[in-house]
């Protein structure tokens, strides 16, 4: 079963930790120096059954790069208000944050009503939130508590509990993906790396990528809810074990992920979202602070349109970090200003990559949130080099499931080869195709077809990806194999003109020649004509039946070569057997053509080579 995470958010001393512990039992204060100062600076956890944890995250303002790793992989959201205090400056940054993240649903504990004025005063308090929270999660539940006299606990654990039971996971199908909060060395262990589950499966034994740093791993041991287990999945918290990786390594910020489907970047596009109340604009190529996941990253974020962005206003940016990171594609961050630091916004990785030959400021600005309409024109940027189901699932960092999820959502095609394409490539690349058969008919008109590898080396298109797109041409009757090559439907050869009367001077001369084949030089140098236009008639008689290549550059007419076959026919009429003498003083040839003659007749079937001699072939 998927753990359901639940992370506290709230202003420093409004109870967090004590609600916590009161709900579970367990002190989330960890560390001497938390006990020392009274207020939470890592994240703590606790568990409030099987299935559900608890993250406990810091509210103190230095701290809220914690904060922002805890919330990053919660499902429900427990914001904790003090009765005595009200509404503080953490409170709304955290609120902020919630939204920015999209954390689907928010539980309000009001703690500390024992220290409250009066019920009028919680009314007030509790109006309050319900305004700030309205435009950010659907509903809020409110319970007011108080661990000094257990008012509400029993309540408010009932209602988790209940807001828990009730999520409905989505079916997690997706790699294996660990954001590291803690590592560590332990004696006799070696590295551990703690973290929830971002997504999939991880098992004993596996092996891990380890990121930014593209260190791999084996994992020795897993630990979750404080017990060795075989595996852990989406929502668990892990300790897990590793081997082969020293923990220096290791930090903060870095991900476990399955072999080869995550990579370190160093910017990616995304939309962005600045908070209402952000004192000014952000500015084109300004430095902030990024939190993906548990790491924080410092960056300049660029502008499409090199102009200011108002707050509360969207749009598409390119971000580029100081130093490589990890992101994967529909992940949400915060940033938040370099100096003084304050949250002012947040948004969705669009891409981890900038196609090649794009526009850049078009292509960024003109990118959709939405991923399935977002995919459709990641596909239709790649107009000649359409990816295949795999290359696009390295490309957005999805399983080959996944891929081919959007590719049935959005129409789109996949060949049988694998490759994702649309309508427009078939379009572009059908059009680039034609273009260049038309050329090279237009400069070789007596040429039948134009090779496969010509033709690859003239568009540009990969090797697979021309045969998908000849396939699919053929079938719709715009173009057709010939012989070896391609050639365009209507494309036909006709000897005409000039070209017609010197095919007829070929033809006279082989004949003429009687069974002594002529190379396509001799015939070059008796007709005075270029070998290029004799070779190109010659193949256009062949592709006639009026002329027999007997080997290569060697040439034979038809009518001298059915004759020289009835001679053929009438010596083995009275002899059982014939020898190479036999066969020149029969055909008048001398060796330099007698010998490629008659293994030209073997490779018809009409004579069989016996040692020294011929015998009567099958089809004489």
């Amino acid at each position: 079963m998927n753990q359901v995470v639940i992370g506290t958010a709230g202003h420093i001393d409004h109870g967090k930790t004590a609600l916590v512990k009161a709900l579970t039992g367990t002190d989330t204060d960890s560390l001497a120096e938390e006990k020392a100062r009274g207020m939470t600076i890592d994240l703590g956890f606790a568990f409030l059954n099987d299935s559900v944890t608890i993250i406990d995250v810091p509210g103190h303002e230095k701290f809220i790069r914690n904060m922002v790793a805890g919330v990053s992989t919660i499902n429900i959201a427990l914001l904790v208000v003090a009765a005595d205090d009200g509404i503080m400056p953490q409170t709304r940054e955290h609120l902020h944050i919630l939204k920015l993240l999209n954390i689907p649903q928010c539980v309000v504990a009001l703690s500390k009503t024992d220290l409250a004025e009066d019920g009028e005063w919680l009314d007030l308090i509790e109006l309050e939130i319900r305004e700030l929270s309205e435009d950010i999660f659907v509903s809020v539940d409110v319970v007011r508590t108080s661990v000094q006299t257990n008012e509400g606990i029993e309540e408010l654990k009932h209602l988790l509990d209940a807001k828990a039971a009730a999520i409905q996971m989505s079916q997690d199908e997706s790699f294996f993906r660990l954001q590291a909060d803690r590592v560590f060395s332990m004696t006799g262990f070696g590295t551990v790396v703690t973290g929830t589950v971002v997504s999939g499966k991880l098992k004993k034994g596996d092996s891990v990528d380890i990121l930014p740093g593209d260190i791999s791993a084996k994992v020795r041991g897993i630990q979750s809810h404080g017990a060795e287990v075989d595996f852990v999945q989406r929502g668990d918290r892990a300790a897990v074990n590793l081997s082969g990786v020293e923990a220096e390594k290791v930090f903060r910020g870095s991900e476990l992920a399955m072999p080869g489907m995550l990579t370190s970047i160093s910017k990616f596009t995304a939309q962005i979202h600045l908070t209402e109340d952000m004192k000014k604009g952000l500015k084109h190529h300004q430095r902030v602070r990024v939190h993906l996941g548990t790491n924080e990253i410092m960056a300049r974020v660029y502008l499409p349109s090199n102009k200011k962005m108002n707050p509360g206003r969207s749009g598409n940016v390119i971000i580029e970090l100081e130093e490589p990171a990890v992101a994967a594609t529909e992940d949400r961050f915060v940033m938040r200003s370099y100096s003084p630091m304050h949250t002012i916004g947040g948004g969705t990785v669009l891409a981890t990559f900038i196609p090649k030959g794009v526009k850049i400021k078009e292509w960024v600005s003109e990118l959709d949130l939405d991923l399935e309409k977002r995919f459709e024109q990641l596909v239709n940027t790649f107009k000649l080099e359409p990816k295949t189901v795999f290359e696009w699932g390295k490309s957005l960092q999805l399983t080959d499931k996944a891929v081919r999820e959007l590719v049935k959502k959005t129409g789109l095609k996949s060949s049988r080869r694998s490759f994702i394409y649309s309508d427009g490539n078939i379009k572009d690349c059908s059009e680039l195709i034609g273009k260049r058969l038309k050329q090279f008919h237009a400069n070789n008109p007596l040429r039948k077809s134009m090779s496969v590898d010509v033709l690859q080396q003239e568009t540009g298109l990969s090797e697979k990806w021309l045969a998908e797109m000849l396939d699919i041409m053929e079938k719709d009757a715009s173009i057709r194999s010939a012989g070896t090559g391609i050639a365009l439907e209507s494309h036909r050869v006709e000897l005409a003109g000039g070209t017609a009367e010197l095919s007829g001077k070929i033809e006279s001369g082989l004949i003429g020649n009687g069974f002594t084949p002529m190379t396509t030089d001799e015939l070059s140098k008796k007709l005075k004509t270029s070998h290029k236009d004799i070779l190109e008639i010659l193949h256009v008689l062949k592709s006639k039946n009026k002329v027999v290549e007997i080997e290569n550059g060697v040439w034979m007419h038809s009518q001298n070569l059915t004759k020289l076959r009835q001679a053929m026919k009438d010596h083995f009429n009275t002899q059982s057997e014939m020898n190479v003498a036999d066969f020149k003083r029969m055909s008048g040839l001398t060796r330099k053509f007698a010998i490629p003659v008659l293994e030209y007749c073997d490779k018809q079937g009409w004579t069989e080579r016996n040692g020294n001699v011929r015998l009567k072939g099958t089809e004489l």
